[in-house]
């Protein structure tokens, strides 16, 4: 019997909690999922699966044992892809997620143009602000903003982001122009979902903290009151680009404005980066106009 036999199947139960499910995902029944998976359990002389009537539950060796042969299957994808380079064009399934204002304006409307150019592309895209886990959840590709806390992934830069701090010009009729940071704290500021705004004093970064009449954690929403003349807002350029140069908003305090940031294309730590994800990357960087690190 080979020694892989049973790991996929193992794989995907622990994946979807279900020899059921299991079974529709890779196409047999679900006596033979079943069979394969209690043999690979023989002979590690290990259980890996905790069956109740109800669900599946991996055991703690199956945890570990699913971790160490999910990089198995990574290494075979890989080896299939390194294959598949030498004859294909860009073809098969992308699966990636980015923050929702952002994938909805940039990055999606890229993806589809880069769809337009490669038919044999097929993308399943999740929006979401929060941090999912690649490796777990079979991401292929994400898009984060800002700082990246260290891991084992690889990540590509894409773009940059910067912040600014703008209001409108009835609200500066009104309270007057700050004209340092230390008099922020006399103004009314619109605070997102931190109420400490980064700034930049004698070529340091700092962060202070704001107060205001207006917390919320969306974007468009502060932009809104800043429109109408309820506060200044720190806001990543994006979201107010427009409306500066529209003369709508006025930027305050530029020259305390933090360094920009990136933009980044994060992707699994394999050995070989996939066609169609290697080619997505490089069709989002050519659309920002900003080049690799």
């Amino acid at each position: 019997m080979s020694r892989w036999q049973g790991i996929d199947e193992f794989l995907a139960v622990a994946e979807t909690g279900s020899f059921t499910k299991a079974s529709k995902l890779l196409g047999m029944s679900v006596a033979h999922v079943s069979r394969y998976v209690s043999q690979l359990e023989k002979r590690l002389n290990t259980q890996l699966l905790t069956r109740t009537t109800r669900n599946v539950v991996l055991t703690k060796e199956g945890e570990i044992f699913a971790h160490q042969t999910k990089q198995l299957q990574h290494a075979m994808d890989d080896a299939r892809q390194l294959l598949a380079e030498r004859q294909n064009s860009p073809k098969g399934t992308i699966k990636l997620t980015a923050p929702v204002m952002y994938g909805e304006n940039y990055i999606m409307p890229a993806v589809h143009h880069f769809m337009q150019s490669h038919p044999d592309i097929e993308v399943i895209s999740h929006l979401s602000n929060e941090q999912v886990n690649l490796l777990d959840e079979g991401y292929d590709l994400a898009i984060r903003l800002g700082h990246l806390k260290d891991s084992s992934l690889k990540a590509r830069r894409l773009s940059e982001r910067r912040l600014v701090m703008c209001c409108s010009k009835a609200y500066l009729d009104q309270f007057g122009q700050p004209h340092s940071i230390s008099e922020l704290h006399q103004h009314v500021c619109l605070i997102g979902n931190s109420s400490y705004w980064r700034v930049k004093e004698q070529g340091k970064e700092k962060h202070i903290k704001v107060t205001g009449r207006l917390q919320c954690n969306s974007g468009w929403a502060l932009v809104d009151a800043a429109l109408k003349g309820l506060g200044i807002v720190q806001l990543p350029d994006y979201y107010v680009n427009k409306y500066i140069q529209s003369g709508e908003l006025l930027v305050v305090l530029p020259a305390v404005a933090p360094a920009t940031e990136g933009v980044w294309g994060v992707y699994p730590p394999r050995q070989f980066v996939a066609t169609n994800v290697r080619a997505l990357l490089d069709h989002l960087a050519a659309s920002f106009q900003v080049s690799d690190l």
